[in-house]
């Protein structure tokens, strides 16, 4: 542990004084400088106690300790109130990176010193810039209490004032965070790029592994005219891109957000605005009991529905080209199969047509039980009908299919299908999460399907729809996934009584915020994905790691 925080802190300290990749000359003088990527590290003094509170409420507080102890001599020099960053310019076709450490008094003296063995003897090559490095060598600067690194002296011309202007909010948001400022990548390079990924997408088409593949190729360069048109269009009208990793003590969490903007007034910003003020019909899968839940509401633009044609005209001629290939499956099958296969994708396609999507799914565990759903709306819930009937008249004949029950209920506007096959002696774990039967249960309405299944299948279809009916338009997120660690202990537990496990019960039960969480949060012009882990998953996570090293340990013995 020791040498792995020397090697992590280390690596901290001289991350900008040894990493630059090649690169050009900077901006000229009269230029407003404008970088095309960004590096921001928050200050160390921020880091440290944020570490301190990771391992600590892991129950590895010594860990932290210790980190804390080695940062003291290895960041010896710098100032540790001020973050530390990069950033990346482009010039001549090609970019040049510098870096930035903010220095205490005689901070670089110290620094080099400190470091000696790494960085070797400074060589005093004019103009205040110092040759430093003993394998890679770079060019360090000190100006106004920041020392700038860059790979060659030329690029340490003209540099900013106040480099932290550069970083924005970032270091308050964020331990370490980085942001790809589209906007700025010159017309060329980006040419360069698109041009490139083009002649890679030819070479491969024209490869022996494509015309050997089983994949039609004229189709295939169809496919990938109309997706390369979409990655142009998609680095042409982008503006940002930014991931931020940040530990937050006064919230109980840690978060990873992951943005993306597009410029204003393009078709990738009214795509994105199109997301705003998501609402679903589909409420009732988000079950606070729930070990999983799952939401999705998302509206698609007129040309982005269009353009999900020839996709989906692909796949169906694909699966298709596959049936008729297949060996397992015996010729005079083969048409019946395609029989159902394409009223199906005439269903996927009619739903993709209407531009929405919104739908979710839920898993619900409890002790030696087991039952999930999911679904959401359909162009045509009665072409939906008769695919699952179609489906099942096709394999009926064969040994130990389910049986079709149609038309067993209601609830609300679905009709409910009840699909149900016994599970055989040799399952007997399963039998005893789901039951004597494997149920599963399609309702069916004229615009929405949903299937369920599990122990309790029919009271978690009926929960569902009931929720949903009376909380119809409620306002989501466009993506929201939760899961819960507590309920998926306690159904481990009823499985296998581990002392682990119990004690990652007892520790979630006392803290709670035992939940990770996607979710996907639209503006007028920009998204943004935040993954959060919550204080008590930490600590069960710490926990669950020192149980389980004590149990190696005592193995060993």
């Amino acid at each position: 542990m020791k040498s792995l925080l020397q090697v992590a802190l280390g690596a901290l300290v001289t991350l900008a004084l040894l990493a630059a990749p090649r690169s050009a000359a900077v901006a000229q003088q009269d230029q407003t400088l404008k970088p095309v990527a960004i590096v921001s590290v928050a200050s160390i003094k921020e880091t440290l106690a944020d570490i301190g509170y990771v391992t600590r409420v892991a129950g590895m507080a010594d860990y932290g300790d210790t980190a804390k102890f080695f940062a003291g001599a290895l960041t010896s020099g710098i100032d540790k109130e001020r973050p530390i960053g990069l950033y990346v310019v482009p010039q001549a076709g090609d970019f040049n990176t510098i870096a930035f450490v903010p220095l205490e008094a005689n901070g670089l003296a110290t620094i080099l010193k400190v470091h000696k063995e790494q960085l070797g003897e400074p060589k005093d090559v004019g103009g205040g810039i110092l040759e430093i490095g003993n394998n890679k060598t770079a060019f360090v600067k000190e100006q106004g209490g920041w020392a700038f690194v860059a790979e060659s002296k030329e690029h340490l011309a003209n540099l900013p004032q106040d480099p932290v202007a550069l970083l924005g909010d970032l270091p308050k948001k964020y331990n370490v965070a980085a942001k790809l400022l589209v906007r700025n990548i010159p017309d060329e390079l980006r040419r360069m790029g698109v041009d490139e990924l083009k002649l890679g997408v030819e070479r491969f088409l024209d490869s022996p592994a494509a015309r050997n593949g089983a994949i039609d190729r004229e189709q295939a360069r169809q496919l990938t005219k109309m997706y390369l048109g979409n990655i142009e269009k998609l680095i042409n009208e982008a503006d940002e891109l930014f991931v931020g990793l940040g530990i937050d003590e006064a919230a109980k969490h840690v978060v990873l957000d992951v943005g993306f903007s597009g410029k204003e007034g393009s078709s990738l910003a009214r795509s994105m605005a199109m997301q705003v003020d998501a609402k679903t019909n589909f409420s009732g899968f988000l079950l606070p009991e729930a070990a999983v839940t799952l939401s999705i509401v998302s509206k698609a633009s007129p040309e982005d529905v269009q353009q999900a044609g020839p996709a989906l005209k692909a796949a169906r001629a694909q699966w298709a080209k596959q049936i008729d290939d297949s060996p397992d499956i015996p010729a005079d099958k083969r048409e019946a199969i395609k029989g159902v296969l394409g009223p199906l994708f005439d269903v996927i396609e009619s739903t993709v047509a209407t531009g929405k999507i919104d739908g979710g799914g839920a898993l619900v565990l409890l002790p030696k039980s087991v039952s999930f759903a999911f679904g959401g709306s359909v162009a045509d819930g009665a072409a939906v009908e008769k695919v699952l009937k179609s489906l099942v008249d096709l394999a009926k004949d064969l040994p130990g299919f389910p049986k079709l029950e149609m038309n067993t209920g209601s609830i609300g506007d679905l009709k409910v299908h009840r699909l149900s096959a016994p599970i055989p002696e040799r399952g007997a774990e399963a039998r005893e999460f789901l039951g004597e039967n494997l149920e599963i249960l399609f309702g069916i309405g004229p615009k929405s399907v949903i299937v369920a299944g599990g122990k309790d299948a029919p009271g978690l279809l009926r929960k569902i729809v009931e929720r949903s009916s009376v909380e119809r338009e409620k306002p989501t997120a466009p993506l929201a996934l939760n899961v819960s660690l507590l309920p998926i202990l306690k159904f481990s537990k009823s499985v296998d009584d581990n002392p682990i496990v119990n004690g990652l019960i007892r520790s979630l039960e006392q803290s709670g915020n035992d939940r990770i969480t996607i979710v996907n949060q639209a503006a007028p012009r920009s998204s943004t994905t935040r993954i959060e882990i919550q204080e008590g998953v930490v600590k069960a996570v710490g926990e669950g790691a020192k149980s389980f090293g004590a149990g190696l340990n005592r193995g060993g013995r």
